[in-house]
């Protein structure tokens, strides 16, 4: 069976990163597909990433999606908390490179502040799913941005991360009322003079996404795939209901197609 390491979305193409034996794959989800697809309960560490490649677990660990040796040598702590001393060759790298603190919102009423690349700012606004974005602040080097996005947390109390289940509830929102909050918290940052003046514009981002109508949370894949908002994969019935599967929560599964 196909171990899930890694679902996303950012590119457009909703893909589900797999380890068969020793190789490791793409399954591309293209919006009208029709797919047939059943998750496990049990669940296998994932192992862990390096710049080059996938790493499986050297301790053979179960019942956890990634377990804490993996967890500390997977490169993504470099990205998402500033933590390089696994990579000291990516910091050197690093320190030449744009970083960019972001506002990111979902539905009307969570904001969340950021840190990524300023070159993979709108990408990683498609993989988080969020439905508008703004680019607060340019920094060179990860050596600051991390301490000015928790000052931006801790003063305006924005989220630091946004569950699935969050992000689930919020598929279908006010899109006004939305962006209406939005734009108050961009400005609420702007006249506060933490940062330097911010001079980007909100982007939405809600196009990119499928249209759903009271989707039903569902734990497997029958039926013709709409499309990804982040790490939610939507798709439809033959009855042409509308149905979301939480594939963060899939992460460590193992995953059988229906015609196998």
């Amino acid at each position: 069976m196909k171990h899930i390491l890694r679902f996303y979305s950012g590119s457009g193409m909703p893909t589900i990163m797999h380890r068969e034996g020793s190789e490791v794959s793409p399954l591309a989800l293209p919006a009208g597909s029709s797919q047939d697809i059943v998750f496990s309960e049990r669940l296998s560490c994932i192992g862990f990433r390096t710049p080059e490649k996938y790493c499986a677990c050297r301790n053979s660990a179960i019942h956890i999606r990634q377990c804490p040796t993996c967890a500390a040598l997977d490169v993504s702590r470099a990205y998402t908390v500033g933590d390089f001393s696994g990579y000291p060759q990516l910091y050197e790298e690093a320190k030449k490179e744009e970083y960019c603190l972001y506002l990111a919102g979902f539905g009307e009423d969570i904001v969340k502040c950021g840190v990524t690349r300023k070159e993979r700012f709108e990408e990683r606004m498609l993989e988080q799913g969020a439905d508008f974005g703004c680019l607060d602040g340019i920094f060179t080097g990860p050596d600051e941005v991390y301490g000015a996005e928790s000052a931006i947390q801790s003063r305006f109390s924005f989220n630091n991360a946004v569950r699935l289940a969050q992000k689930i509830r919020r598929l279908e929102f006010d899109f006004g009322a939305a962006r209406e909050n939005f734009s108050s918290a961009v400005e609420l940052v702007k006249g506060s003079g933490v940062l330097p003046e911010i001079s980007s514009s909100i982007i939405d981002f809600s196009p990119h996404y499928p249209r759903v109508h009271s989707p039903q949370q569902t734990y497997s894949i029958l039926g013709e795939i709409l499309g990804a908002k982040g790490e939610i994969l939507l798709f439809k019935s033959d009855s042409a209901k509308h149905f979301a599967v939480n594939m963060r929560q899939q992460v460590g599964a193992f995953l059988q197609k229906g015609a196998e």
